[in-house]
């Protein structure tokens, strides 16, 4: 029984105990799986147990924080301010201020190899492919050509396409700063998400390197932020759907899982939207919301459709080959044969007709599929796969259903990274800081700080990312994720505007080709101030109260 406010502490209703299970077991599961050498030397029943007992005190805890957060004042949220374009422009010029060293130490951009061959199909020095985005290598195009055409070399050509980049982050980051501003974030919640977003180093690096990441990174945050205005009174606006397309385009198209993302979203979105109403609009404006909602998804997803095929197709644009998308298939299979899975000897040849295993406990990697895919292109045949597409989904089908084990050892070695604490191997956020040999001519010209100061400068961002594997992870990110959802639906909030990190990560569980790789989830770890100041600030009905409270 539920206990009004203003006669006591509120108590959690059955709806709400009930809630919490599936989140308690989500994070006993995680915790279980995430150490798998140590599982797999217990046996199932003991492991069961284990599992029994990290949910119970999951749900202990999970129990007591949302207790806790429902019967405190608001941590997070005060008054509603007022916003002016001035403000989020100061955040703006922060961030990009914070971001200008970087930028200046490793003039004219942190160049590695994947960013070379798209300069070069730029360039038209390569064949086109669209193994990395080719909507992102034509941005890249644009800025070279504007850039040589204004300055005559490519190091300013790349100078400038970067300090692009580096802008249209901080942008984004700065508006991330002043919605938390608008919404009335309490100061010392946005005072750390200004830190968050303006001195992390991370955020500095990843803006400068030359890369599809910073580009999906923004687009992502953009589109997290459309949905956000989806599930509100802005549902019926036109200007949210042109957000709402614009924002769903780009990321469709700068990542090849983007629009997995995308669709997942919009599934959601159109249940919410059509099963629930919006408080504030009237019937009609819902009905108006809803008409904007599926033309809006249908132009996305028409967009996305007219580029992946005959605009590409015109362009004479390779598609990324077969072995690409197979990372966890593979995996897999591979993984029941190595740890001596049971296959017969038609099944073994069909794998060899591939791969060839003589070598094959070389190359396999259990956490990066990277090195096995390369040894698949230089000596199997992927070609095999895509003349018989059918016969080897019944494979893995059959040796999956003979080999469960196997294929969740591999599963959990492929995917661990995104939701254990801790992982065998330390995570790179910017790996290493250098100018790869290339054939433009480019080296690095450093505009501030003296060699020796460049150096101090490496050491320095080398002990951020230390200190950064010892105090977080890529697994922290999805908890934290977790339990702002959990308490959004403890409290009856509206949750779609978690649903794109959801997908994000669901397609990377699905599909990632390296365990633990920062800039692949980097969308989550950008967008958790907002999402957490959602989830533990003040609801609508909580701010009636409140305001009602103060008139009396």
């Amino acid at each position: 029984m539920e206990v009004q406010r203003d006669k006591g502490i509120r108590r959690p209703t059955w709806r709400e105990l009930l809630l919490l299970l599936p989140f308690a077991f989500s994070y006993a599961f995680f915790i279980v799986l995430g150490d798998w050498q140590k599982s797999a030397s217990y046996s199932n029943l003991l492991n069961v147990g284990r599992l029994f007992l990290w949910m119970l005190a999951s749900y202990g805890i999970l129990l007591l924080f949302c207790f806790f957060l429902d019967n405190r004042k608001c941590l997070f949220k005060g008054a509603e301010r007022q916003g002016h374009w001035w403000i989020w422009l100061i955040f703006f010029l922060l961030c990009l201020l914070c971001y200008l060293p970087y930028y200046l130490m490793y003039f004219p951009t942190w160049f590695n190899n994947d960013a070379v061959w798209q300069m070069e199909q730029a360039l038209g020095l390569a064949a086109r492919s669209n193994h990395h985005p080719y909507f992102h290598t034509l941005l890249m195009k644009v800025f070279l050509t504007v850039g040589y055409g204004l300055f005559g070399t490519y190091t300013a050509a790349v100078a400038l396409y970067t300090f692009f980049q580096m802008a249209l982050v901080a942008a984004v980051f700065g508006l991330y700063l002043y919605l938390l501003y608008r919404r009335g974030t309490r100061i010392l919640w946005l005072a750390l998400a200004v830190v968050f977003y303006a001195f992390l180093p991370v955020n500095g690096m990843l803006s400068i390197c030359m890369g599809k990441d910073a580009w999906f990174t923004a687009a992502f945050l953009l589109f997290v932020w459309a949905v956000l205005g989806c599930g509100t009174a802005e549902v019926a606006r036109k200007r949210q759907w042109v957000l709402f397309y614009v924002a769903g385009v780009a990321v469709c198209l700068l990542r090849s899982n983007g629009i997995f993302v995308f669709l997942g979203t919009a599934f959601f979105l159109i249940m919410s939207i059509w099963c629930r109403k919006v408080n504030g609009i009237s019937r009609e404006q819902m009905h108006l919301g809803r008409q904007r909602l599926f033309f809006s998804v249908a132009m996305v997803l028409g967009s996305y459709f007219l580029w992946q095929g005959p605009i590409l197709h015109g362009l004479q644009v390779e598609q990324p080959d077969t072995i690409e998308s197979l990372a966890m298939p593979t995996q897999h299979l591979l993984c029941a044969y190595v740890r001596g899975g049971s296959l017969t000897e038609e099944e073994v040849a069909m794998l060899e007709a591939v791969v060839p295993l003589a070598e094959i406990e070389e190359y396999y990697n259990p956490y990066l599929f990277d090195v096995t895919k390369n040894y698949i292109r230089e000596y199997g045949d992927q070609e095999v796969i895509a003349k018989n597409r059918g016969a080897y989904a019944k494979l893995w089908f059959r040796v999956g259903l003979r080999n469960p084990m196997q294929y969740l050892e591999a599963e959990i070695r492929q995917t661990a990274g995104y939701y254990a604490l801790h992982t065998p191997h330390d995570q790179y956020l910017y790996t290493e800081y250098y100018m790869v040999d290339n054939p433009f001519g480019i080296e690095t010209e450093r505009k501030v700080f003296s060699y020796d100061d460049s150096l101090a400068m490496g050491k320095f961002l080398q002990g951020f990312q230390a200190l950064y594997n010892r105090v977080w992870s890529l697994g922290a990110n999805t908890w934290l994720l977790l339990l702002g959802l959990a308490y959004s639906l403890y409290r009856r909030q509206n949750a779609l505007v978690y649903v794109p990190c959801l997908m994000l990560l669901g397609s990377l569980l699905l599909a990632t080709p390296v365990y633990n790789e920062f800039r692949y989830a980097y969308g989550v770890f950008a967008a958790l101030p907002l999402l957490l100041a959602y989830s533990f600030g003040e609801r609508a009905d909580e701010k009636i109260e409140r305001e009602e409270g103060t008139q009396g």
